[in-house]
């Protein structure tokens, strides 16, 4: 009994000596590392939001004028029918930045491509807030995933709706040929601010 008491007593001199400080020494590295990690990931968190900003701004700013002259004139037409409108496929922000297809009244590949890169990074909140505040809600945020989805979405469903109508051929082409566009153009810019 004796020599298991000394055993013990040597075990526990041994813990405070020497395992017990190497083991606050692992603890309080491991914190450091921790720590350092996550100053690291806040540091590149914030370098993405700076480049998502300017990346937004510079959108924003070369928003073509007859992108902003689309959304005055949807505005004033919004107002004067004292805010009624059925929202989905016909209204949408696209249309609101005056978004078109077709061979009579379409825009060109060049314009609507405008018009899409614009949308994902308006700001719907102040660009569209004279539409309800849900309905904005449901497009998301700028440069987000859900942003892209719903744009790339309703692109598609525009050409789900009128694929095999008459007269319809040319819009359900360029529809699908500007979704397509868009995901592959959009999509990488979205992934690479996901992270903030």
């Amino acid at each position: 009994m004796d020599v298991f008491i000394i055993f013990l007593v040597v075990l526990l001199l041994v813990w405070f000596l020497y395992w017990g400080p190497k083991a606050q020494e692992a603890r309080a590295e491991r914190e450091r590392i921790a720590a350092a990690e996550r100053e690291r990931r806040a540091a590149e968190a914030e370098i993405l939001r700076v480049e998502r900003d300017g990346v937004l701004k510079a959108i924003r700013i070369d928003a073509p004028g007859f992108i902003l002259d689309a959304r005055l004139d949807f505005e004033r037409e919004y107002q004067n029918s004292g805010g009624e409108g059925s929202f989905g496929q016909e209204m949408s922000p696209l249309v609101c930045f005056g978004y078109r297809v077709g061979k009579t009244n379409g825009r060109t590949e060049t314009e609507r491509h405008q018009i899409l890169k614009y949308a994902i990074a308006a700001d719907l909140d102040v660009t569209l807030k004279f539409l309800p505040a849900t309905y904005r809600s449901e497009w998301g945020e700028p440069l987000s995933r859900t942003r892209l989805n719903r744009i790339y979405q309703h692109l598609n469903n525009l050409a789900d709706l009128r694929d095999g109508r008459r007269n319809y051929e040319i819009a359900v082409s360029q529809w699908r040929a500007d979704a397509r566009w868009f995901h592959m153009q959009q999509l990488p810019l979205v992934e690479k601010f996901s992270a903030i």
